[in-house]
């Protein structure tokens, strides 16, 4: 039993760096078309983990994995929250940050134009969140807990959920920023494993993982 749950603890570990390396090598080696890149993230991120699931005999959904109903008002109110607080953030930011520069630079990394800009900034809100929350909170984390120790779970997640995005758009910023980065991403991560841990459900994570991306895609609008 306990090489069982070692065994199904690093399977699901390497699954999860085998995603990563996987889209990193696609988005910044491959660059595929836009929609192209989603499809193949969306196997990639999606079915892989079903895939291992299976194939380890983990059990794969709960009926807690869905958006319970009644928390959705409480989770829209902190996701509302979080998008004015971001904003504000770069609001006052702006004055010391060229800000335009860097988001030029994230558009030509993610070679989107302007006019694939509400393409783009729908599917990352609504689509990538809800995938990578898939990926890094439901897989790498609470089912990731199921078989090694909270503490390592939480950390792992976190971690890999910070280098992953890191991997996408490191290229595009100075050092200092990119430390500064994977620090908050990897604060971010942790945070969002702890509102899903409770309940062991990805509907906390991902509405607040969906008005932050609402934020930084009104950012990006601003500077395009």
């Amino acid at each position: 039993m306990k090489n069982n749950k070692k065994r199904n603890a690093i399977m699901i570990i390497i699954t999860v760096i085998v995603c990563c390396i996987f889209m990193a090598f696609i988005e910044t080696i491959v660059e595929p078309p836009y929609f192209i890149k989603s499809l193949i993230k969306i196997i990639v991120f999606f079915l892989l983990p079903i895939l291992t699931m299976k194939l380890l005999g983990i059990k794969i959904f709960k009926k807690h994995t869905i958006i319970d109903k009644k928390i959705v008002l409480r989770l829209l109110i902190t996701g509302i929250v979080i998008y004015l607080s971001i904003m504000i953030a770069y609001y006052i930011l702006n004055k010391f940050l060229d800000f335009s520069s860097i988001i030029n630079s994230l558009s030509m990394d993610q070679n989107v134009s302007g006019k694939d800009f509400i393409f783009v900034a729908l599917y990352i809100s609504f689509c990538n969140s809800l995938l990578e929350e898939f990926l890094f909170r439901y897989f790498s984390f609470i089912k990731l807990s199921e078989f090694l120790s909270k503490k390592w779970s939480y950390v792992i997640s976190s971690i890999l959920f910070a280098i992953y995005h890191i991997s996408m758009v490191g290229s595009s910023f100075p050092l200092s920023l990119i430390l500064l980065m994977i620090f908050g991403l990897s604060i971010g991560g942790f945070i969002f494993d702890y509102v899903d841990d409770k309940d062991k459900n990805i509907s906390n994570s991902w509405i607040i993982h969906m008005f932050a991306d609402f934020s930084i895609m009104t950012i990006w609008f601003l500077n395009i």
